[in-house]
């Protein structure tokens, strides 16, 4: 069986039945301003407190992400200067990705995750966007395959993904390979906006989890959960 894992948010837990299944392969899919680096934030902050080394795959430079989830409550820099947190930025300054050199990327992460089991419990990427702008569909799915058999060994993998990102039929294939799969929107409730979660498949978490939930994300308060009858997930 999975240990079980809180993410450090009382409300957040309760709906996962306690917290989050570890190890586990982890996707987490929806368009931009769904509150997708929020939530893995909110993840990596549960995987940290409970000891878990992290290694963190961004978009961002390593101060722009540090700064921004601190924005919202988040705050890494201890967990990043004691090396319990490796931030990897996927932009570099100065350099422009072609297609052919975008092509690469996805097979030299696979690697360098495969190759960093011994100094990370957990590997978060937000997001696969970049990674799969220019690769074949066949690429994708062995990258997959390589995160299915890392999990295996106990690795724990995040990755967040935006729906173009991947043609449905390759999503489908995916959805039927991965532990965890969560579905990001918003809806608008009486003129107002809520971030949903959509829980479509939870392998290994307790029983009595809920199917999804509204929550928004406070500057001050972090993620905060709305009642279902408000959110009608």
């Amino acid at each position: 069986m999975p240990e079980i894992i809180p993410c450090g948010n009382e409300e957040v837990d309760r709906q996962f039945g306690g917290g989050l299944p570890f190890p586990t392969l982890m996707l987490i899919e929806g368009e931009h301003g769904t509150g997708k680096s929020a939530l893995t934030a909110q993840f990596m902050k549960g995987y940290l407190d409970a000891g878990k080394k992290v290694l963190c795959i961004t978009e961002n430079t390593v101060k722009e992400y540090i700064e921004n989830m601190k924005a919202i409550t988040f705050n890494f820099s201890s967990a990043f200067l004691r090396n319990n947190l490796t931030i990897m930025p996927l932009h570099m300054y100065g350099v422009k990705w072609n297609r052919e050199q975008a092509a690469y990327l996805l097979p030299v992460i696979g690697k360098y995750i495969g190759n960093s089991f011994r100094e990370h419990n957990c590997i978060i990427i937000d997001s696969l966007s970049l990674l799969t702008m220019f690769s074949e569909p066949g690429k994708i799915l062995e990258f997959f395959t390589q995160c299915k058999y890392l999990v295996s060994r106990g690795m724990n993998i995040v990755i967040t993904v935006h729906p173009e990102d991947i043609s449905p039929d390759l999503r489908m294939r995916i959805k039927g390979g991965v532990d965890v799969y969560f579905k990001l929107g918003i809806s608008n409730i009486i003129g107002r906006e809520i971030k949903t979660l959509k829980i479509v498949k939870l392998i290994g978490a307790n029983e009595n989890t809920d199917s999804g939930f509204g929550f928004n994300v406070d500057m001050l308060f972090g993620i905060k959960i709305i009642p279902v009858s408000e959110a009608n997930v």
